[in-house]
């Protein structure tokens, strides 16, 4: 039976471990691929220059990062005597034959046009701000852009500015290549390569004017995100996909190597199924409100954003761990779908564990390293009925989420179940059965868990997820059931508050599957409000329950 509800956590315990200054120096420094700088300066920024050695801190000076005091400083790149202004920005640059020179003024009048364009979407359309001015630093209040020979392997810089603003923001300003167009960056075209930079560093000085100490793992993951929010089709962002999805055990706010990139596939499902770009936009607003230069507040922001749509952090987090297991767009996934999902270079997550079940079997895996919103996927193969459970055996049951994902043989159909104790019944035919375990609430940073499995009992039908999810008028949700014994079932739908909202009985002589629409009426034939509703399922001996939403 499907239950999601929101939770409240309790944010101040233990986290991912921050990169050191000497692993963002390495990042920047011995990386001979295609390299997102921006989080590593600022995490150097972010730290005591005592952690660097005399030959690490000469080499900064190549990126205009200097020690003064035993603090860090920034410097503005000198010699670009040349200028190109639009609306909003202020491009430095030279031309000729000096190292930092760009090839022709069309670059940098192309370049201007794509920030632009960048500038219209998220400030002007969605309503982000602006970044901070930085009080004339760069001569003007116009945002200041620096085209220069950046090392190879980098897309751009976002630097913070030394201007004072008012805190928690941080005025910004951005290095960008004199060109993109070397064999490091030959998967995309150099207009491809501009945007996809100019959306990621963009974002970072957006970021910056909402909270100058978020957490990286954050912003990294967010900037991948934007850069497919406008351009779309470049899909620069796949490349992260493959380590993401072979580390389900690494908690979500890890940032370590690329993994944070990858942590952009959470605020997509966000964005597909929990209120657009506005939630994401929302996750900075709270941000903003919640900044501290010590400590972690971005799950909580996060989790604040998700309860005005009616969810949690810990709700989207499983939504997405399921998402990603399905990897389908098909619309009978409902909520566990991704636009894209049949081009991602992924199919599922990395396996933990195979186990191949049969009947009198008693199975038990243990595990001692289960993360706070870390995953772990066992892939089940059994031809008997079978009942799982789960025991947390260093804390609450709660601090746990068990979920099964069932496939059936030949069929864009999925089941989804959650319960500390879960029956799964294989007579329909299945694909594939994936138990999906957890860490959602934080007592503590690892957990001990054990899973047991054993015979378990026959069930008279199966529930397939609704869809579409969220359902309309025009798209009536479609309830969907394989009845295996005859029998007479009921279907009730109820509103958040438990209010009978609309009910309808089947009785099927002999086993088959059919499909019951609800048109967003209540039981009276009325138009329901907009909101969210309970699908619950009563035959003879089993029941189940899905959550969809209903606009009118």
């Amino acid at each position: 039976m499907i239950i999601i509800q929101a939770f409240f956590l309790i944010f101040n315990i233990v986290w991912a471990k921050d990169l050191s200054a000497i692993e963002s120096w390495s990042a920047l420094f011995e990386n001979n691929g295609k390299t997102h700088t921006t989080p590593h300066i600022t995490n150097i920024i972010r730290n005591s220059p005592d952690n660097l050695n005399d030959v690490q801190i000469k080499e900064l000076e190549k990126l205009d990062i200097y020690v003064e005091n035993n603090t860090f400083l920034i410097e503005r790149p000198e010699g670009l005597n040349e200028t190109y202004v639009t609306d909003h920005f202020k491009f430095h640059f030279i031309s000729g034959d000096s190292y930092n020179s760009i090839e022709n003024i069309d670059y940098v009048i192309s370049m201007g046009n794509v920030f632009e364009n960048v500038w219209k979407f998220y400030v002007d359309s969605l309503g982000y701000y602006p970044p901070v001015e930085d009080q004339m630093v760069g001569g003007s209040n116009l945002y200041d852009i620096y085209i220069v020979n950046l090392p190879s392997g980098y897309f751009g810089i976002t630097y913070t500015s030394t201007a004072q603003v008012e805190e928690p923001a941080c005025a910004s300003f951005i290095k960008m290549r004199n060109s993109y167009s070397s064999s490091v960056f030959s998967d995309h075209t150099e207009l491809e390569n501009i945007q996809v930079t100019a959306v990621h560093e963009f974002f970072h000085a957006i970021q910056f004017s909402y909270n100058c100490y978020e957490k990286l793992w954050f912003m990294e993951a967010t900037a991948v995100w934007a850069e497919d929010e406008l351009y779309d089709n470049i899909n620069d962002h796949y490349r992260y996909m493959d380590s993401w999805f072979s580390n389900p055990e690494k908690p979500l706010n890890y940032t370590s190597g690329i993994h944070m990139y990858g942590t952009f596939i959470f605020f997509q499902y966000i964005d597909e199924h929990l209120g657009g770009p506005e939630t994401i936009k929302e996750c900075w607003e709270r941000s903003n409100e919640n900044a501290t230069y010590t400590g972690d507040r971005s799950y909580l922001s996060i989790d604040q954003a998700l309860n005005k749509q009616n969810s949690s952090l810990k709700d989207a987090y499983n939504r997405m761990r399921i998402a990603n297991r399905i990897m389908s767009s098909n619309v009978n996934a409902g909520f566990y779908t991704y636009e894209e999902a049949d081009n991602y270079p992924v199919e599922r997550p990395a396996i933990q564990k195979y186990i191949s079940y049969n009947k009198g079997d008693y199975e038990n895996y243990s595990n001692s390293e289960l993360y706070l919103l870390s995953s772990h996927y066992i892939e089940l193969e059994t031809s008997n009925p079978i009942i799982i459970t789960l025991n947390n055996d260093s804390g609450p049951d709660s601090d746990l989420s068990l979920f099964t994902v069932v496939k059936y043989n030949n069929k864009q159909l999925w089941s989804i179940r959650t319960n500390n104790e879960i029956n799964i019944d294989p007579l329909a035919g299945f694909d594939y059965v994936s138990i999906i375990i957890s860490a959602t609430d934080n007592n503590q940073n690892n957990w001990d868990y054990s899973l047991n499995i054993k015979d378990g009992k026959r069930e008279d039908f199966s529930f397939f997820i609704p869809y579409p999810n969220p359902g309309s008028p025009k798209n009536p949700i479609n309830i969907e059931l394989e009845v295996i014994e005859p029998q007479n079932i009921s279907i009730k739908i109820f509103n958040i508050l438990g209010e009978l909202i609309w009910t309808t009985e089947k009785n099927v002589s002999e086993a088959s599957q059919f499909t019951t629409q609800w048109y967003g009426e209540n039981r009276n034939k009325k138009d329901i409000s907009s909101g969210i509703y309970f699908i619950f399922a009563q035959g003879k001996y089993n029941s189940f329950t899905n959550k969809v939403t209903f606009l009118k």
